[in-house]
């Protein structure tokens, strides 16, 4: 089983590693945390979480072919540039945050309506502030 690290990087910056299984067969989308049989189908989660998974899987596909642009990426998955950027945000959200969405049952219980209300800091502290979390010291892990 994976767990969880955090490593720091020579340039200060922090690396963080979640380990989630995310499966995409068809439209469906499966995601696991632990093992390969427990599976969770994508009408199991909450919105949030559903938009997280698909920030992460818009992610991939975006940094698999750079060349694409955010017009043609949000064509593609039939949606406004609004909205995939406001999906894609969710990728930079603090990683305990992240993890607690993706827990079950989810740690924090915010609405996408919160999320997308304005534009997500991008300092992790900034967003706990936003979502009315306290501060962390993500320095010390």
């Amino acid at each position: 089983m994976m767990t969880r690290s955090v490593q720091p990087l020579v340039n200060g910056n922090i690396e963080v590693t979640i380990p989630i299984y995310i499966r995409r067969e068809g439209t469906r989308v499966s995601m696991n945390k632990n093992s390969e049989n427990e599976k969770k189908e994508d009408g199991d989660f909450s919105p949030l979480r559903r938009r997280l998974i698909m920030g992460f899987q818009l992610l991939d596909k975006w940094e698999k072919y750079p060349l694409l642009s955010s017009t043609a990426l949000a064509e593609e998955e039939s949606m406004d540039r609004s909205l995939l950027s406001k999906i894609l945000s969710l990728v930079n959200l603090a990683p305990d945050i992240i993890e607690g969405i993706m827990s079950d049952p989810p740690a924090f219980d915010f609405s996408v309506k919160k999320i997308f209300s304005q534009r997500l800091p991008a300092d992790w502290n900034e967003q706990r502030k936003f979502l009315g979390l306290p501060e962390k010291d993500y320095a010390a892990g």
